[in-house]
């Protein structure tokens, strides 16, 4: 199965959503940098479910956010790299079916139901994302995205003392701007918009459901 994308669908669904198309000569203006593992096998399903053209799709509040929070990383040499944004439900759901058929169980805490949504399935969408250099290039952090371990939490302290203070400048510098980190998985963010509504909230029973979502992404063989 390969994932496509109509693109003419699209710039009509980001419209009604108030969605921006985040592409390669924006991310190259504001020094930005993308990582999409879900277009590659090095993600924690081993293989690519997102295309090889997926975009970066983001709500245009919290871009406008994390450009602000970009120019204060850019003064001290550090930049953003983008690892997700809004998710398709579509892919949502198949992270939630095969985090089941390899752990035997479902757990809330580390994939969203895809029928109560999640932060990243929705109008205010959640954003995936790590510090790097200027240039994109490696700074040390406790973990890899996705990892399920305890490295993953804010809290954690058995990484080295570099690793710490790069994680904890992210979170710092993205708090400033509204941008609020997950305490268990330190590359992921939400709006301070949904705070109120808390992390494991039924978005379903809300008006936060993008319009004709189910239209944009489409399962082909």
């Amino acid at each position: 199965m390969e994932l496509k994308i109509n693109f003419n669908e699209l710039k009509n669904f980001c419209k009604i959503n108030d969605f921006i198309l985040v592409d390669h000569e924006l991310l190259k203006k504001e020094k930005m940098h993308k990582n999409f593992v879900y277009s590659t096998t090095n993600n924690f399903v081993g293989k690519a479910v997102y295309p090889k053209d997926m975009p970066i799709i983001m709500n245009k509040e919290v871009w406008n956010k994390l450009t602000k929070m970009n120019n204060e990383l850019k003064l001290k040499g550090k930049s953003i790299t983008i690892y997700d944004a809004y998710r398709p439900i579509q892919i949502q759901r198949l992270f939630w079916d095969y985090f089941y058929e390899t752990h035997g169980y479902y757990d809330e805490t580390l994939v969203a139901d895809p029928d109560k949504y999640g932060t990243h399935n929705i109008k205010i969408n959640a954003i995936d994302m790590f510090i790097s250099n200027i240039d994109g290039s490696y700074l040390e952090l406790p973990c890899e995205f996705d990892d399920f371990s305890e490295k993953a939490n804010i809290y954690y302290d058995k990484c080295s003392k570099d690793a710490a203070k790069n994680r904890d400048l992210l979170i710092d510098t993205a708090k400033k701007y509204g941008l609020i980190v997950n305490e268990s998985e330190w590359w992921h963010f939400i709006d301070e918009r949904i705070l109120e509504k808390g992390m494991k909230f039924n978005y379903s029973e809300s008006n936060l459901i993008p319009i004709g979502q189910e239209k944009v992404f489409i399962l082909q063989n």
